[in-house]
């Protein structure tokens, strides 16, 4: 009793903790603003859902929220890969509550165990019971049923934790045994389509939580509440964090790193030094796949649809381009996490000129994957004719929306982008443009030249802003602080 009364005080801690770190960085009434729209957004469809349902059978929107639910889930389940950053990098002016076993007698498993479960809890408050409760307030108007409402809420919670407690599993297993990991994957992988190349698997089956939904089996309620225990408690037994223990040396190779930036446009100083960082802290590998995952997941998302589901939809090249614009953000923002920009407020250095070397830097990450990826792409759908086509749209839109977002958030993109103000501003300069490329991208076959040179007109303007939104870091960061 006392070990658990000890644990949810570590978890109270904890939510405070995290609260008090947003609420500071963006303002308490901003915090608690985007769970708010995110309850609105889902009443307003709540209300429409009438329509929609007549076009997408409830069904299939139940597949389609519960496929969300997972990759949320595994998006930011990885705790295991970025635990010596959360201690030793994170804030690193501040001391966080997770780096005081080294001056308090308590074990880090202990204290990670309630950071999992913090994070577990404020996913929970700040986006999926939004969610659910937008549908709950529309009920006098929608007559949707209370049971049906919650049960929906049990559901989506279940596919979720499956989601998040696999992803801190598989996390904390590829830091201890990489080849094994390796070996289950593509194992599970290889009997996956086998499976159902033969006919034998449905891809619900892979979400207990959906399988719950559409026939309310208590095997299926117990088979979820097995896997998330089991993953959960098999991360935390595994979990490896050097906790102030770890020491790493490298050679002196800042100096030879920044000669091979010096043709570069940007500052050839700062880009050593972010790319050193980048390699020093082992981020390559997970920057580089917070970008082209995400655009993997998507493609097999809507392959799912087209083909498991039955849904015909008019996708090619062009719209998969779109999509490589929009998670360009994702590594903008892995860039401004892997450390502290604090110390720099005492070098001859400005906020603006920080900004501009990480701009570049994603350039450098996503030039080569996006070429490759719709490069891939074309040859497997056959549709090399759009190739030239679609990797200007590629380019366009992943300067665009980089560029915006570095204009308005800086070098605190993970945190400006929960001020409903700053996010209100990121949708109306990112949402029409992509938008507009989206719809056309579903015409294009039905006249190609005419409107693949629409497209490219939209790109030429696209790139423009993008040099506009460049030029004006200056003016909007040049002055501000790197310390918080």
């Amino acid at each position: 009793m006392n070990h658990l009364k000890k644990h949810l005080s570590l978890v109270r801690f904890s939510m405070l903790e995290e609260y008090r770190l947003n609420a500071g960085m963006v303002g308490r009434i901003q915090f608690l603003m985007f769970p708010a729209m995110i309850l609105i957004m889902s009443f307003v469809l709540a209300l429409a859902s009438k329509q929609l349902l007549r076009a997408f059978p409830l069904d299939q929107a139940y597949l389609m929220l519960h496929a969300v639910m997972m990759v949320y889930g595994l998006g930011v389940g990885g705790f295991a890969l970025f635990g010596d950053a959360i201690v030793n990098r994170r804030f690193g002016q501040m001391t966080l509550l997770i780096a005081t076993p080294s001056i308090n007698p308590v074990s880090y498993r202990s204290l990670f165990g309630a950071f999992y479960v913090k994070d577990v809890i404020y996913y929970e408050l700040y986006t999926i019971a939004p969610l659910i409760g937008g549908l709950a307030l529309s009920i006098p108007f929608t007559g949707f049923k209370v049971t049906s409402v919650a049960f929906l809420l049990l559901t989506l919670t279940l596919t979720f934790l499956i989601g998040i407690s696999l992803s801190f599993a598989i996390s904390s297993l590829y830091v201890r045994w990489k080849r094994i990991l390796a070996a289950i994957v593509s194992l599970s992988i290889l009997i996956i389509l086998l499976t159902y190349t033969l006919g034998w698997l449905d891809f619900a089956w892979l979400l207990p939580g959906l399988m719950l939904q559409r026939t309310g089996g208590l095997l299926y309620l117990l088979l979820s509440i097995v896997l998330i225990l089991a993953s959960s408690v098999f991360a935390l037994l595994t979990l490896r964090v050097r906790f102030g223990e770890s020491r790493s040396t490298f050679d002196a190779n800042l100096i030879p790193t920044v000669n091979k930036f010096r043709l570069s446009p940007g500052n050839p100083v700062l880009l050593g030094k972010d790319w050193t960082d980048l390699v020093r802290s082992r981020s390559v590998m997970p920057v580089a796949g917070a970008y082209i995952g995400p655009l993997i997941v998507v493609a097999i998302l809507f392959w799912m649809v087209q083909t498991v589901v039955q849904v015909n939809l008019s996708l090619n090249l062009c719209f998969y381009a779109v999509m490589i614009g929009f998670f360009g953000v994702s590594i903008y923002g892995w860039l401004n996490m892997t450390d502290s920009s604090g110390f720099m407020q005492v070098l001859p250095v400005r906020v603006s000129q920080a900004v501009r070397s990480r701009l570049l830097m994603l350039f450098f990450f996503a030039f080569p994957i996006s070429t490759a990826f719709l490069a891939v792409f074309a040859v497997l759908r056959g549709e090399l004719w759009l190739l030239p086509l679609a990797l200007a749209v590629g380019y366009a839109t992943t300067a665009y929306t980089v560029c915006g977002t570095a204009y308005l958030t800086g070098l605190r993109t993970n945190s400006y982008l929960f001020d409903p103000k700053v996010l209100g501003k990121f949708s109306a300069i990112t949402m029409p443009p992509l938008i507009s490329m989206v719809i056309l991208s579903f015409t294009l076959t039905l006249d190609p030249l005419a409107v693949g040179l629409i497209i490219f007109a939209l790109c030429i303007l696209l790139a423009v802003a993008s040099y506009l939104f460049y030029q004006r870091i200056e003016r909007r960061w040049g002055r501000e602080s790197f310390v918080f």
